[in-house]
């Protein structure tokens, strides 16, 4: 190589070159093709905010919308409820008012019916107030005979010639209904006489002989008893366990017609209607603390 001449570039740097200005050609001819401002930028910005909202906004009228038919469908809804509970809160007003009436119509008729059985017990006792009932005749010894005739002079042998002065008159004699010794429901003990004095007087005679002395026919102890209902049994039993006590200590007491205790005590006399009364009397007064 001379002096003189120039070295000359390589093959490869020779083409990079000539691609850099062609990529640089191809850009500016495109900006000259399709040139952008600015302006261009912000109107198309502007397109899609706009475009953006308009989206925004039919998604956001569908989705109220459908909140709020749901919104209204649960106002109708409420106001249904609201109507019923207002419909509700008048009746149960009303059944109150009646439901109250009707406690005081029960307790009203609760204490009448007491009244009426303690009436009709007390009317049942009177209309027996002639009648003794003895315990103990040997069952079948009347049998063959009148029993009213029987009774009589049964009367008559126990209690002797000191206490009537002639056979009493009798008006009724009879066992009492049930069954007979014997049966499947009987123990073996005979059937009560109740017997239906024609005179008041003599009935009472013999119940107070009766009292005080022991009855004794053929052998067999017999007892004598008023004849009452069942009910006023059962008021008379319930002193029983009182009268018990009482009579331990060696207090004087008396059950009074119907159902009535008196007590003698400390020569003070108490009345007592109750049982449990007069057992709280006599846990309080009469037994000694410990």
């Amino acid at each position: 190589m001379s002096k003189g001449k120039q070295k000359q570039p390589s093959t490869s740097t020779t083409q990079s070159t000539r691609s850099a200005t062609t990529a640089a050609k191809i850009a500016a001819n495109m900006a000259a093709a399709c040139p952008v401002t600015k302006g261009d930028l912000e109107a198309l910005l502007s397109k899609q905010s706009d475009s953006f909202k308009s989206d925004m906004a039919k998604l956001l009228k569908e989705s109220t919308d459908s909140l709020e038919r749901s919104v209204n469908s649960l106002g109708q809804q409420v106001a249904s409820f609201n109507s019923r509970l207002d419909k509700i809160e008048v009746v149960v007003g009303e059944n109150f008012e009646k439901l109250n009436l009707m406690e005081a119509t029960v307790q009203s008729l609760q204490s009448q019916t007491i009244t009426l059985q303690d009436r009709v017990d007390d009317l049942e006792n009177r209309s027996r107030r002639s009648n003794l009932r003895i315990i103990n005749i040997p069952e079948g010894r009347e049998r063959g005979q009148d029993p009213i005739k029987f009774v009589s002079d049964l009367i008559m042998e126990v209690t002797g010639p000191g206490v009537l002065s002639s056979p009493p008159e009798i008006e009724r004699a009879h066992r009492s209904l049930g069954p007979r010794p014997g049966d499947s429901n009987n123990t073996g003990k005979p059937r009560a006489f109740i017997v239906k004095f024609l005179r008041f007087q003599e009935k009472e005679a013999v119940l107070r002989w009766a009292r005080q002395h022991k009855l004794d026919y053929g052998g067999t102890e017999l007892r004598v008893y008023p004849d009452i209902s069942s009910v006023l049994a059962k008021k008379r039993a319930a002193f029983i366990p009182i009268k018990n006590s009482l009579y331990q200590k060696g207090i004087q007491f008396r059950l009074l017609h119907p159902a009535r205790l008196h007590v003698s005590f400390r020569n003070d006399d108490y009345y007592f209607d109750c049982p449990q009364k007069a057992q709280d009397f006599y846990i309080q007064r009469i037994v000694p603390p410990e």
